[in-house]
């Protein structure tokens, strides 16, 4: 008996063990994410301020860089063993352009991995990110925009889109919390309606309520967490127009809708659209 309970006492100790070792090596990730970013601003950029005149060409070129930076960065994690990342199935959107990329937004880390497999893609960035002591040159180099909803930054997304960019945009507009029904800011259809672009849909999957709104970094599963970001398919908004409307204002609701139940369908939660609709029909 007194051997079992060694046996037990030991076992514990190994797993909190383990677990600690992998929250320290979680910790060495943001480590090297935060001087990497530091690296490229004191280095590349400069580098490319100086030497490449055309500014559209400086920023893919900063684009793709960050790219190669962020997927180093995930294939770490992944051989650290601190998370499994999934992302293969973006792949087949690189031949995508003039595409508005829409994604749900569980963990800090979702614009991070979709770079990484997508080279010369543009996002639509939090204004508060332009501030961030790590990020903000990164920002400035890849020249994303703001997400301020103004009229301003329509009119720029318009303008990229037509010149041929994908543009990442969460139309969740922050990161979601477990529980909490999903919503979706209108602004991105209305891009879509205004251009005629088409929408990529991309759901990200993540195994523990882990990087979101309510946790830390350092908060980690008690298991090793995974995530996952599969392409869903296209939309295209010219289906969700009717002849004889005024303005995209139903039809931005209509598009709205068919995006978030793409999305839910992907994260098996049929029954909030459900939901809905029986709402609307009690209505």
């Amino acid at each position: 008996m007194e051997a079992a309970v060694t046996q037990e006492k030991a076992e514990r100790t190994e797993g909190r063990l383990a677990f600690e070792w992998r929250r320290l090596k979680t910790g060495l990730c943001w480590v090297i994410f935060g001087l990497g970013g530091l690296g490229l601003s004191m280095t590349y950029f400069p580098y490319l301020r100086l030497t490449v005149g055309d500014p559209v060409a400086r920023r893919l070129k900063a684009r793709a860089m960050i790219a190669r930076s962020f997927d180093f960065f995930a294939r770490t994690m992944n051989r650290l063993a601190v998370m499994t990342v999934e992302r293969e199935s973006l792949a087949q959107m690189r031949s995508l352009r003039g595409t508005i990329i829409v994604a749900n937004h569980p963990t800090i880390l979702d614009y991070v991995l979709t770079a990484s497999m997508l080279p010369e893609m543009d996002c639509l960035v939090k204004a508060s990110l332009r501030h961030n002591f790590f990020l903000k040159h990164v920002i400035r180099a890849a020249d994303y925009m703001s997400n301020d909803g103004s009229l301003e930054t329509l009119e720029e997304i318009t303008r990229r889109l037509e010149a041929g960019e994908n543009i990442l945009i969460f139309p969740e507009g922050t990161r979601t919390r477990a529980g909490v029904p999903m919503k979706l800011k209108r602004g991105v259809a209305h891009a879509a309606l205004r251009t005629g672009c088409r929408l990529a849909v991309v759901h990200i999957r993540s195994s523990h309520a882990w990087l979101n709104k309510d946790t830390q970094w350092y908060e980690i599963p008690a298991v090793r967490p995974s995530i996952r970001l599969t392409f869903e398919g296209m939309i295209d908004p010219k289906d969700y127009l009717r002849e004889g409307e005024d303005g995209y204002s139903l039809a931005s609701r209509r598009l709205t809708e068919a995006m978030r139940r793409e999305l839910l369908k992907a994260a098996g939660r049929e029954d909030e659209i459900e939901g809905k609709a029986r709402g609307r029909r009690q209505n």
